[in-house]
């Protein structure tokens, strides 16, 4: 992958920052498997006062309690909820980074959030795996998209007035790149910044399920949280692409086409909501 065009392009940009610091941090912590201290979880979120604030506006809004302080917030939410907020605080910033002029940076935060969304509740359907993580994986999925905002925005413009035109997402994006999609610019990303094994599975097989060899159960939820939320993202673009829910994913998941169904009919009103709650 290193030796890759486009790879050399990102490089040598200059806008590629090293791993931002509260994003690592905030990764970091989330992916901790068991809860920890609430001073020490309040000693974190202060570091971040925009993030302080946000989380105290969030409960403000949302809670019939009186809550004033950072811990009052994290004791009534608990530490799993608050960290979702961070992570997904963190990704929305990363995001805001980005330079292009036609690429809507907007609809596809939703489509980020779309993917989180329906991969918490398939994963909260299904008991297979941890929604918590699900939740994280569908917000940093198409990190590679983001770094292409961020460092190659022309190209970014390139891949997303064809992919208006009608040219599908991943064919504009191997014309554009010369033969790679934004999964393997995640996934080199992913290398470059040292995140978790289990983050640049997510982030390289996400569209290519049959490949996983590990995690199967995540990247066969993602993927289908994905393809959910895609429909969703392309109908805010007004394509009418459509992306079909692959039904060996669903048997292997044990997941009903109902269910599925059901997912799409709340989804709009349930990105709204976390969308409300999310902003930089």
């Amino acid at each position: 992958m290193p030796e890759h065009e486009i790879i050399h392009l990102i490089q040598s940009s200059g806008k590629l920052p090293p791993m931002p610091k509260d994003f690592g941090e905030i990764l970091g912590l989330l992916l901790k498997p068991t809860e920890y201290d609430v001073d020490q979880c309040v000693e974190y979120f202060s570091q971040f006062p925009k993030l302080e604030s946000l989380l105290l506006e969030v409960l403000s809004d949302n809670s019939k309690i009186k809550i004033k302080t950072t811990k009052d917030a994290i004791n009534y939410l608990g530490a799993k909820k608050a960290k979702l907020i961070a992570i997904a605080y963190a990704t929305r910033l990363l995001l805001s980074y980005g330079r292009a002029k036609i690429f809507d940076k907007e609809k596809y935060w939703k489509h980020c959030l779309g993917t989180a969304f329906a991969a918490y509740i398939i994963a909260s359907e299904t008991q297979l795996v941890d929604k918590d993580r699900m939740f994280t994986y569908g917000l940093l999925h198409d990190i590679g998209t983001i770094v292409l905002d961020i460092c190659l925005p022309e190209q970014l413009d390139k891949i997303d007035e064809m992919h208006q035109k009608g040219v599908h997402q991943i064919v504009s994006e191997k014309i554009v790149l010369k033969g790679i999609t934004h999964s393997e610019v995640g996934q080199w990303l992913c290398k470059e910044w040292g995140l978790p094994d289990e983050i640049l599975d997510m982030v390289a097989l996400h569209h290519y399920p049959l490949l996983a060899t590990r995690l199967t159960n995540e990247v066969r939820i993602l993927h289908l949280a994905d393809a959910i939320s895609t429909n969703y993202y392309e109908r805010l673009l007004g394509n009418h692409t459509t992306f079909v829910y692959a039904d060996k994913m669903m048997e292997a998941l044990n997941v009903k086409r109902e269910f599925i169904e059901h997912v799409i009919e709340i989804l709009p009103k349930e990105i709204e909501n976390l969308n409300r709650i999310i902003h930089i």
